[in-house]
């Protein structure tokens, strides 16, 4: 018996590999279901997190449009004012003022105190002398100085350590350049 079977009225598909492309395709879009429903879920918890964070923004935003009061107002300008006086201090040239001290204090004089105030630009020295002649050259080299104008003494005294040494202390102001 001869059979024959035209082929070419027909389509013939090899079903072993359609069935194992179809097997792939649907394999890919499983794993491509699982990766979109990970990243949804990473993208929930996402989503959460900045609503929460959000919510606190929000609050603390809420609280500070209230404003601040009076009170904390004043406290602030007064810290700022402690940190400029502060700051106002550590700018001030120690070695500048020392210098030009150094240039008209005459020998026989000793300087017990010196306290400059930047506010109205005077120095206060307060001091002992030998003699009231170096009290004297004291002055006269303040007054010639250029950095120093206005000089007045406010007080002397006599001053004596023990039997022998005699001295006079003294208060000096004058207004001084600081720059």
């Amino acid at each position: 018996m001869d059979i024959r079977i035209n082929l070419a009225t027909r389509y013939f598909y090899n079903t072993r590999k359609v069935n194992t492309a179809i097997a792939a395709v649907i394999l890919g879009l499983l794993l491509l279901l699982a990766y979109n429903i990970a990243s949804l879920v990473a993208n929930v918890s996402t989503e959460r997190a900045l609503k929460k964070d959000m919510g606190i923004l929000q609050a603390r935003f809420d609280e500070s449009a209230k404003g601040i009061t009076e009170k904390q107002y004043r406290d602030l300008l007064k810290k700022i004012a402690e940190v400029n006086a502060v700051i106002g201090k550590k700018a001030f040239d120690w070695l500048l003022l020392l210098n030009r001290l150094e240039e008209v204090v005459p020998e026989g004089v000793a300087l017990g105190a010196i306290d400059p105030s930047l506010k109205d630009g005077t120095l206060k020295l307060s001091g002992a002398a030998r003699s009231f002649g170096a009290l004297r050259s004291l002055m006269e080299n303040l007054e010639s100085s250029t950095h120093f104008t206005d000089v007045l003494l406010l007080n002397q005294g006599q001053l004596s350590v023990g039997e022998k040494q005699k001295g006079i202390s003294f208060t000096v102001t004058c207004k001084v350049d600081f720059t």
